[in-house]
């Protein structure tokens, strides 16, 4: 099972079936933290949902929908998402600006058409 499945196991909720990462495992760490964090508001969010049976309930299940690198750095969509969720999201896009993509150590923004961040070690080998 690779780090990726885990996390789905982890969070149900958060990553439904054929979800897939697109991106390296170096932006593991970042994922993990901000997948555990949604995940918990998630399942707050249902148990919310759950208080309110049988009244008119306005509940909307909200999931990731794309993990992915764009233009460096992380991009991380869901189907909806609370206010709540907004500030961990945006945060993590930011850290990956910092985090080199393949290993997960600091890093910086490299290249002019495709752009990557990487670890000076990990730039010198991929070029």
């Amino acid at each position: 099972m690779n780090e990726w499945e885990v996390l789905r196991e982890w969070c149900p909720k958060l990553y439904k079936e054929g979800m897939i990462f697109e991106c390296g495992l170096g932006w593991y760490g970042l994922l993990h933290d901000l997948s555990m964090k949604i995940e918990k508001i998630l399942e707050k969010e249902a148990e919310n949902s759950k208080l309110h049976e049988g009244e008119e309930n306005e509940y909307v299940e909200m999931f990731a929908i794309q993990v992915k690198e764009k233009y460096g750095t992380l991009r991380f969509y869901m189907s909806a998402q609370t206010e709540e969720m907004e500030p961990l999201i945006h945060s993590a896009e930011v850290l990956s600006s910092q985090t080199c993509e393949f290993c997960g150590e600091p890093g910086k923004m490299h290249g002019t058409h495709w752009l990557k961040v990487r670890c000076d070690k990990c730039y010198e080998e991929k070029k």
